[in-house]
């Protein structure tokens, strides 16, 4: 799940407000896209997919209403979408990466001296926690 690899990678070493937002709003894009590849995958998991990407289309949303969001950047979409993966290693995968996210965003939002950028990150945490709880995760910022 090179994917993950990417996403992770970059939101523990995001530095500064605007590089989280940046690395959190691909990563949720991220997470859009290979949940929506695999919410037919298995009927049990269908319902948690589905809500979790509708999680993480808010916590896009949030991100991109940051006034600190840098301008951005065209990057090409991922391409491994974990086809060959089991809906049950992709829910561990992409909560664990929620949490992180939500950790990060919570951290950054305490430093963070403008309202509206502190809300949106707050907002955007909740959002990640959220995935996090609906795949199996745990995480409560």
């Amino acid at each position: 799940m090179n994917w993950l690899i990417c996403a992770r990678y970059r939101v523990v070493a995001a530095t500064g407000l605007p590089g989280v937002l940046d690395a959190a709003y691909d990563a949720f894009e991220d997470m859009i896209a290979v949940l929506r590849r695999h919410q037919e995958d298995n009927e049990d998991t269908f319902p948690a997919f589905v809500m979790a990407a509708a999680a993480a289309a808010n916590g896009r949303d949030c991100i991109a209403g940051a006034d600190a969001l840098p301008q951005a950047v065209p990057r090409d979409p991922i391409s491994d979408l974990s086809a060959d993966t089991s809906a049950a290693d992709v829910a561990r995968a992409i909560a664990a990466l929620s949490s992180e996210l939500a950790d990060r965003l919570t951290a950054v939002a305490a430093s963070t001296p403008r309202a509206g950028d502190r809300r949106s990150c707050e907002s955007a945490a909740a959002e990640a926690a959220a995935i996090a709880r609906l795949l199996g995760g745990a995480s409560s910022p």
